[in-house]
């Protein structure tokens, strides 16, 4: 896979992620938790594949295969690790919205 490919699958991948933690944790506060879950698990889905395409990358570079540098894969690697974070706290908030409701 081309770098500039890569990066762009990545950058796709991730931020689509991300946008379905983000609603997850909407719907999570207006205690839709069915339609919350299926858009954790499709973020898990997105944010699996965003891996296979970094593995693949890394996989290349110690076949021997140069992978070119550029802003791009900068970008899009920050974009996955942004994605990453937003997941651990983002699932933290919603537990904590789960606490708060079963609290009352």
């Amino acid at each position: 896979m081309k770098t500039e490919q890569a990066a762009f699958s990545l950058i796709s991948l991730a931020g689509d992620s991300f946008s379905q933690l983000v609603e997850a944790l909407h719907l999570a506060k207006q205690g839709e938790h069915e339609e919350m879950e299926r858009k954790l698990q499709e973020a898990d889905s997105l944010m699996n594949e965003a891996h296979r395409v970094q593995t693949e990358l890394m996989v290349q570079e110690t076949r021997g295969e140069a992978t070119e540098f550029s802003v791009l894969l900068v970008h899009a690697q920050d974009t996955l690790m942004n994605t990453i974070l937003a997941s651990t706290l983002i699932r933290e908030m919603i537990d904590m919205y789960e606490e708060l409701k079963q609290a009352k």
